[in-house]
């Protein structure tokens, strides 16, 4: 019997205040939930930021990693000069050659003896021209 008095009293009551407090904790879940989804929002924008800034890293990596290809360290630097410089030895060399080459020619065309032909080349043939001049 009492269990029955509580429920007849209590029945009344919890019907009125429902609404007091499901107001309320409707109100209260709704704005958690929203919450959430702006949370979820932001945390997928940061994400995207975040992917975004990874690529223009990768990128800039990549970018610096050309620009450090067009400079050569030290070591390499040297090898480089010395292989030039034995080209142009090379190229010296062979253009000596030509040129008493040429000038034998020249004077096999000119009917002069090849061998003041390479003096010519050398440069010495002026100074033996001269030379046989005074004696």
């Amino acid at each position: 019997m009492i269990a029955e008095t509580f429920w007849t009293t209590t029945g009344p009551m919890s019907a009125v205040l429902a609404p007091l407090l499901g107001v309320p904790l409707t109100v209260i879940v709704f704005y958690l939930r929203s919450l959430r989804e702006q949370q979820v929002c932001w945390h997928a924008e940061l994400m995207r930021r975040f992917e975004s800034l990874e690529c223009s890293t990768l990128e800039l990596r990549r970018h610096v990693g050309d620009f450090e290809r067009d400079y050569t360290s030290k070591e390499e630097w040297l090898r480089e000069c010395m292989h030039a410089r034995r080209v142009l030895e090379n190229l010296t060399e062979t253009t000596v050659r030509l040129d008493a080459t040429m000038a034998g020619v020249l004077a096999t065309l000119r009917g002069v003896d090849r061998r003041h032909a390479v003096q010519w080349a050398d440069g010495s043939a002026a100074e033996s021209a001269g030379m046989e001049g005074k004696h």
